[in-house]
């Protein structure tokens, strides 16, 4: 049986001309059993997007990948937080600073993936790899929020998770102590979480 993952990446934004999230979903484009998507770094039409390719693809898994441009870690995140807390405006020119995502919605989810597994994969990958337990104020926190507020408050059976990826080398040079991780030692990475997913979903029919 052949299990459809949904992964997604977000655009550039910000002072980033370039997003590598949005690269990796060029790269998996056309992976068997993968469904990509490039999602807007807009609130609310980021979880309505999100949304939409659920029902559209009915996949097994899912995994939203961000950029976390002050860190070289990949980051698993853990906890997706009820609010929006950035100064910064999206990419509609929206501010949401101390908002609440869902008004009366869960404080907190936890992340649907096996974290620690995944830490201990991509390790084993040689990446640098950590867990998170704070995704930001800003449009990832939010698009996880309202995935896994989807998935909860509509009893779906998808383990769904968010992982912030680094920055590309060329995006923090001229920062002391940055290195950033290349587009391919990324792309391992989300080949890697694949693997796991796919052998956890084939355990379990």
């Amino acid at each position: 049986m052949t299990h459809t993952i949904l992964l997604t990446g977000f655009q550039p934004f910000g002072p980033h001309g370039v997003n590598p999230t949005a690269l990796l979903m060029e790269r998996l484009s056309g992976e068997p059993g993968v469904v990509t998507a490039v999602v807007p770094v807009e609130y609310g039409a980021c979880g309505d997007l999100f949304a939409e390719l659920v029902r559209r693809h009915e996949p097994a898994a899912a995994v939203c990948f961000g950029l976390a441009a002050r860190s070289d870690f990949i980051q698993i995140e853990r906890i997706a937080w009820n609010r929006d807390e950035s100064p910064h405006p999206d990419n509609a020119g929206l501010v949401r600073d101390d908002l609440a995502i869902v008004e009366g919605g869960e404080t907190a989810y936890g992340s649907g993936l096996p974290v620690p597994a995944l830490v201990q994969a991509l390790g084993a990958a040689g990446l640098p790899a950590t867990f998170s337990d704070f995704a930001g104020g800003y449009v990832c926190n939010h698009l996880f929020y309202r995935a896994r507020h989807l998935i909860e408050t509509e009893g779906l059976d998808l383990p769904m998770g968010f992982i912030h990826m680094p920055p590309l080398p060329h995006m923090v040079e001229g920062e002391p102590g940055r290195r950033g991780l290349p587009l391919d030692r990324q792309e391992l990475a989300v080949r890697t979480v694949l693997d796991l997913l796919r052998r956890g979903l084939a355990a379990v029919g």
